[in-house]
């Protein structure tokens, strides 16, 4: 009886031992499951540390064409105005001296930080058919009468930066009167953009003779006061092959307010960066120091 109990207790023993060594085998060759995260709870702050990392990352950057508009005849319609200054892009104005809303405009657009030009009167061809109005100057002018109306004509209109023609196909063409009014714009640190309202306009031949910093217009947009001519007269400067800075020159019209509007971002997409003229001026500047 004895030998029994103790060969029960052997086998008890001996079983207990071998599903130990079991269950340390089977646990010694079992695969370890993988660990599950939990998905990161969505709030504001991880969103915004998300744009934060794509912000900072590296990126080519995109070379863009300075185009200067210009928009002409400012002085007339204060609402034009308004309405222009609402557009999303840096224009730049030029204002009429004597008009209605001259001074007024000048100021709101100052106010708002505008670039402004003066849009100084001058004889055309076909004067007195066609006249340039208050404050033009006119090749019979002595050299005493056109600088006493010039001064005149800039203190009519503050704040401005430079000058551009109003008409003045034949007085671009006088290049002792232009060459007197180049020097005066001169001293008072300004620029003329020639408007080219004359194909054998001597603007650019006696900036260069007298010192001025000068730049020409390249395009009229609104010629015709069709939206759609000058919507696609804008879209048109994105298509061109040269990249170099452009002047374009458009007036307060609605056609041109709203085609203007619906265009400027169209641009800006292809790589148009529209700038105050005074911008183009400055390129213009170095490149003919480095020629």
């Amino acid at each position: 009886m004895k030998l029994f109990k103790k060969l029960f207790t052997a086998t008890i023993i001996i079983l207990i031992i071998l599903s130990v060594a079991g269950i340390i085998y089977v646990l010694q060759f079992q695969e370890e499951k993988p660990e599950i995260k939990r998905p990161e709870k969505i709030t504001k702050k991880t969103v915004a540390r998300k744009i934060k990392k794509f912000k900072s990352l590296p990126s080519k950057p995109i070379s863009l064409r300075e185009v200067a508009i210009i928009i002409d005849d400012i002085g007339y319609d204060l609402n034009a105005a308004k309405a222009l200054m609402k557009i999303d892009a840096n224009l730049t104005f030029s204002v009429l001296p004597f008009q209605k809303y001259s001074r007024e405009a000048a100021k709101m657009l100052h106010k708002a930080k505008k670039e402004i030009l003066l849009h100084l009167p001058m004889e055309p061809v076909s004067y007195p058919q066609e006249k340039p109005g208050e404050g033009a100057l006119f090749t019979d002018m002595n050299n005493e009468e056109l600088l006493f109306q010039l001064k005149n004509d800039i203190y009519a209109v503050p704040y401005i930066v430079g000058v551009s023609n109003h008409m003045g196909s034949k007085f671009m063409n006088d290049e002792q009167k232009l060459s007197l009014v180049f020097k005066e714009l001169k001293k008072r640190n300004m620029f003329f953009v020639d408007s080219r309202t004359s194909p054998d306009t001597k603007a650019l031949s006696i900036a260069k003779k007298t010192g001025l910093n000068i730049a020409e217009r390249k395009i009229f947009i609104d010629n015709n006061r069709n939206y759609n001519e000058i919507y696609d007269n804008l879209i048109n400067v994105t298509k061109s092959n040269d990249d170099s800075p452009v002047i374009i020159i458009g007036h307060p019209y609605p056609e041109t307010v709203r085609a203007l509007k619906d265009a400027v971002e169209v641009m800006r997409a292809k790589g148009i960066s529209i700038v105050p003229a005074s911008r183009i001026i400055k390129e213009a500047r170095n490149s003919q120091k480095k020629s």
